[in-house]
């Protein structure tokens, strides 16, 4: 299951760089009942739920940068979660400012290989500890 899951997140992060975030196959990846929280995620500092949730996230992101990719260094399953290490790189969509920063994605999967929780932190210890392999 955890090979599965490492392999899921690795299309996602292929697909989504790939094909300017077409949503056509991503719902087959996410539990329709999913949650999105991140440091970009939202001004209410809610996490965004379900399918419409990941798209109004993908368009409030994309309100603020023209550009953003993630090059991931390391993607490795840790139980239910599979974490994937690297840069965002992003330009302001005002600024034009050229932006790299390190994150890390935890994603949370259910048996049926859905991903049920996404979560995007700028701190790589605040998400090994999400997962409980820091204190």
């Amino acid at each position: 299951m955890s090979r599965e899951n490492v392999e899921i997140v690795r299309e996602l992060i292929e697909l989504w760089d790939a094909v300017a975030r077409d949503f056509g196959r991503f719902p087959e990846w996410l539990d329709p009942a999913i949650e999105v929280e991140g440091p970009l995620s939202s001004v209410s500092g809610e996490p965004y739920h379900g399918h419409a949730g990941v798209e109004q996230w993908v368009r409030d992101v994309d309100d603020q940068f023209a550009e953003w990719t993630f090059s991931p260094d390391e993607i490795r399953a840790v139980g239910d979660f599979v974490i994937a290490t690297g840069t965002l790189h992003s330009r302001g969509r005002a600024s034009g400012a050229v932006l790299q920063s390190l994150l890390t994605s935890v994603h949370k999967f259910d048996s049926d290989h859905r991903i049920t929780r996404w979560h995007i932190y700028s701190d790589v210890h605040e998400a090994l500890k999400a997962v409980g392999l820091e204190e």
